[in-house]
């Protein structure tokens, strides 16, 4: 379903800038620093993108580590405006996850944090917020961390880790 491509990728960076969490529009770097992974998918409707991050958590600096403490992989931007359904894409990265060269042990899981008031005009009422993503198997989880209004979480996924990815974790 998904193509991988690069933070560079100038058709992601266009879908990026439509985003609520989008801080400076026309940038062309829409990632955070760290390792990323990005997908984008197209069809006759539209387009999507979706990027996987992770911080350089087997670094020695206490700056390439999650503030909150969390060894988990967060998904820090999905835009749909294709006519695929958001649920089936978020499984689809989710699945395609293992393929990642960055992909590393997660004990805390996948996570992702939803703007409640960011995304109300674009879900139904009688919807939670995050709906695509529970539809997919998230689930809200505690989380103090502070933009996002809600946090979901989905268990880890089973990859292939070498014995260097076991040492740095």
């Amino acid at each position: 379903m998904w193509t991988e491509t690069n933070k560079g990728n100038c058709r992601c960076r266009e879908l990026a800038d439509r985003h609520y969490t989008r801080q400076t529009p026309g940038h062309p770097m829409f990632c955070r620093p760290g390792y990323n992974q990005v997908f984008h998918y197209s069809d006759d409707q539209g387009e999507a993108v979706w990027v996987w991050w992770r911080p350089k958590w087997e670094d020695s600096s206490p700056f390439t580590k999650r503030k909150d403490g969390l060894l988990a992989i967060e998904n820090t931007l999905f835009r749909n405006e294709s006519s695929a359904l958001s649920s089936d894409l978020i499984r689809s990265a989710v699945d395609m996850l293992p393929t990642w060269n960055r992909i590393a042990a997660h004990p805390d899981g996948l996570i992702t944090g939803i703007g409640v008031e960011q995304t109300a005009s674009r879900r139904g009422r009688k919807n939670l917020p995050g709906h695509c993503f529970r539809m997919a198997g998230w689930e809200e989880f505690e989380h103090r961390s502070g933009k996002a209004g809600i946090w979901l979480k989905h268990p880890p996924v089973a990859f292939d880790a070498t014995e260097e990815d076991n040492e740095k974790t």
